[in-house]
C-alpha cells in the first residue's frame, strides 16, 4: 500500500543538540576485513567478544577514529562490535558462536581457541557486486536485525534513548509485529522527505496517527494473540511509569488519548536513531537536558530529524557506479556517494591517497606503479585506469605510465622464495619452481615444503641461509655461489676457557599485559629481574619451562604473539 504524502512541520534546531553519524559503515566494514586479514584475532574465552586490545587498534582505523569516550562500561566500542556482527551476518568471517560447556556445572558456554576466519570467497563475491546491490544487502541485513523486541527494548550502537522494560514481552502483541516490513515501510515514507531539511518528529507521529495508525500494531489482532491480552489490551507489552518506580507494572491503556504517542511515537523516536542513523540515512536532533526525564522510558527527547541523499538513492535504486576521472596532473578523482571499495582496491597499489570523501583523490606515483608491476608482471596500470574511467587517459599520463612500467622491468624482487641449486630432473620439483634460471638454478616457492619433499625422496638436501651481503657456504657442500675459501695455515694457539651465561628478555607492548604477567610470576613464587619502566622481564635458560607455562596461562586472557628479535 502506498503511504500518504507527507506534510511535515519544518523546525529550526538552534536550541537542540544535533547528532550526525560521522562514521561510514561501508568503509568501516572493509577496514575491519583488512584488519582481520592481517591479524590473528582470538575471541574472548568467556564472552566471545573481540578482545579489548584488538578493538582499540581497530578503532583507530575507522572512517572516523573512535575515542575513549565512545567506549561502553566494559571498555569496548559498540561500533566495532556492530561491525563484527555485520561481517558475520554477511558471511565475510566465521567463528564459533555456540561454544562448549566446560562440565555439568557450567551455566554459560565457553569459547576456547575461537579464532576469526576470513571467508575470502564470500567477501570477493560481495566486492564484485554493483554498489546498488551491495547497499541492498547491507540494508536487508539491518532491516532483519533481530533483538529483544527490536527498537522498543534493544539499543543499536549510536542510540541514546532508553527502552521499555522487557518483562512479559514473550507473549502478547509484540512477538507478532513484522518489524522488518515496518522498518522498510517507514524508510519509504522518510524517502519522500526532501534531504537536508529539518522536520519535527512530533509532526511525523501525528501524520502516521492520522493517515496510517496501524503501521506498527495491526488493527485486526489474531484470536490466538487476543487470548494472551486479557485485561491488558493491545498496549499490554508497554509499561510507562515514574523513573525508578519498579513497584508498578501497569501497561499503557488502549483508552489513553495519548496512547499512540506513548507507544508508536516512542517507537518512531527510537527508529530514527536506529537503522537509518547507522546507515547514514538520517541525522537527528535531541532536546538538551541535564537530568533524566521523570517518566521512563523517555519521550519527546528526539525532537527533530532530517534525511540525507543516501536514503533516496538507496530506496529508489539510483546508486550509480563510481565516476573515475584521471587528470593530467596524475590525480585520479573518484566521485561516489557510497564507498567504492573495489575501485579503491584497484587504485591503492598505483598511488597515494590524498583525500577521502564523496570525492576521493589518489595521486599516481612512479614508485608505486613500478612496485605493482614488479610484484605482478600481469598488472597493466594503463588498462586498469582506462577501464575504471571509461575513457582514454591524458596523453602525458599514458606516456609516463609506459615509462614507469619500463622501470619495473629492470628488477624483480622475490620475497619468501628460495634458490634451488643442483640437478632437478630426478627430484620431481617442477611444481615448486617459480622461474628456472639455468639447468642448475631455479627460484622456488615454498622452500620449506620443498626441503621436506626432497628429504622424503631421499635426495639428501642441504639447507643454506645466505646473508644479505654475500653468499654463504657450508663445509662438505660444493656450490658455484660460494667464494673460494682461503687456504688455512696451521697456527699454534693458546687454549683459553670462557664461560657464558645466556639470558632471555621479554618486552611487553602494553602495561596491562605486563602487569598480568608479573602477577603470574609472583603467584608462582618466582622472582626474576623486572623493569616496570621498560616493561621487561629477564630470565635464564633454567627458568624457561616455568616461563612457557605462565605464557600459556596469559594466552587464556590475551591474544599473545611472541616475536623473536635480534639486538
Amino acid at each position: 500500500m502506498k503511504l500518504p504524502s507527507l506534510n511535515l512541520k519544518e523546525v529550526k534546531v538552534t536550541d537542540l543538540e544535533v547528532f550526525a553519524n560521522r562514521t561510514d559503515i561501508r568503509y568501516d566494514l572493509h577496514a575491519f576485513m583488512d584488519y582481520a586479514r592481517s591479524h590473528e584475532i582470538k575471541r574472548g574465552h568467556r564472552d566471545n567478544r573481540v578482545p579489548t586490545g584488538h578493538q582499540q587498534r581497530l578503532a583507530k582505523l575507522l572512517s572516523h577514529p573512535a575515542i575513549e569516550a565512545d567506549m561502553d562500561e566494559d571498555k569496548c566500542y559498540p561500533w566495532v562490535e556492530h561491525l563484527d556482527r555485520v561481517c558475520l551476518a554477511l558471511k565475510f568471517v566465521s567463528y564459533d558462536i555456540k561454544g562448549v560447556y566446560a562440565g555439568y556445572s557450567s551455566s554459560e558456554p565457553s569459547f576456547p581457541d575461537n579464532f576469526i576466519t576470513v571467508e575470502e570467497a564470500a567477501y570477493s563475491m560481495f566486492l564484485e557486486l554493483p554498489l546498488q546491490a551491495q547497499e541492498e544487502r547491507l540494508l536487508d541485513l539491518h532491516l532483519a536485525l533481530a533483538g529483544r523486541g527490536s527498537e522498543f527494548f534493544g539499543q543499536v550502537p549510536l542510540a541514546r534513548l532508553d527502552g521499555f522494560e522487557g518483562w512479559g514481552t514473550a507473549c502478547g502483541v509484540l512477538p507478532t509485529i513484522p518489524f522488518p516490513g515496518v522498518r522498510r515501510r517507514l524508510l519509504q515514507l522518510l524517502a519522500e522527505c526532501p534531504s537536508g531539511t529539518w522536520f519535527s518528529t512530533e509532526s511525523l507521529v501525528e501524520h502516521l496517527q492520522q493517515h496510517d495508525p496501524w503501521f506498527l500494531i495491526p488493527k485486526e489482532i489474531p484470536a490466538s494473540v487476543r487470548q494472551t491480552m486479557v485485561n491488558k489490551g493491545r498496549y499490554g507489552n508497554f509499561i510507562e511509569r515514574k523513573r525508578g518506580d519498579w513497584s508498578h507494572r501497569n501497561p499503557i491503556s488502549d483508552k489513553d488519548p495519548e496512547g499512540f504517542a506513548k507507544v508508536e511515537g516512542r517507537y518512531l523516536e527510537r527508529f530514527l536513531e536506529g537503522i537509518p542513523l547507522v546507515l547514514g540515512y538520517t541525522e537527528v536532533a535531541y532536546v538538551k537536558r541535564k537530568t533524566e526525564t521523570p517518566i521512563e522510558p523517555s519521550r519527546g527527547l528526539l525532537a527533530a530529524f532530517r534525511v540525507t541523499e543516501r536514503l533516496r538513492r538507496a530506496l529508489q535504486k539510483e546508486i550509480a557506479a563510481p565516476k573515475v576521472t584521471v587528470l593530467p596532473n596524475f590525480e585520479v578523482h573518484v566521485e561516489s556517494l557510497f564507498f567504492p571499495a573495489q575501485t579503491e582496491q584497484q587504485l591503492r597499489p598505483l598511488g597515494d591517497l590524498v583525500q577521502r570523501g564523496i570525492a576521493t583523490v589518489f595521486k599516481l606515483t612512479r614508485a608505486k606503479v613500478a612496485a605493482a608491476l614488479a610484484a605482478d608482471s600481469k598488472t597493466d596500470a594503463i588498462a586498469t585506469l582506462k577501464r575504471l574511467s571509461g575513457r582514454d587517459l591524458p596523453a602525458n599520463v599514458e606516456q609516463e605510465l609506459g615509462e614507469w612500467a619500463g622501470h619495473s622491468e629492470k628488477f624483480v624482487l622475490y620475497e619468501g622464495f628460495g634458490l634451488l641449486e643442483g640437478r632437478r630432473e630426478a627430484a620431481q620439483v617442477e611444481r615448486f619452481i617459480q622461474e628456472a634460471i639455468s639447468a642448475d638454478f631455479a627460484i622456488i616457492r615454498k622452500p620449506e615444503e620443498l626441503y621436506q619433499h626432497l628429504e622424503a625422496a631421499e635426495q639428501v638436501p642441504v639447507k643454506v641461509r645466505h646473508a644479505d651481503t654475500a653468499w654463504s657456504a657450508r663445509e662438505q657442500v660444493r656450490s658455484r655461489l660460494a667464494p673460494a675459501a682461503p687456504a688455512r695455515r696451521a697456527v699454534s694457539k693458546k687454549p683459553v676457557k670462557i664461560k657464558r651465561s645466556l639470558q632471555t628478555t621479554l618486552w611487553f607492548a602494553e602495561a596491562e599485559t605486563y602487569a598480568a604477567f608479573c602477577k603470574l610470576l609472583l603467584d608462582a613464587k618466582c622472582v626474576l629481574p623486572m623493569d616496570p619502566r621498560s616493561l621487561t622481564v629477564r630470565y635464564s635458560a633454567k627458568a624457561e619451562p616455568l616461563i612457557k607455562e605462565l605464557l600459556k596461562k596469559l594466552k587464556e586472557e590475551y591474544a599473545v604473539a611472541i616475536e623473536d628479535i635480534e639486538i
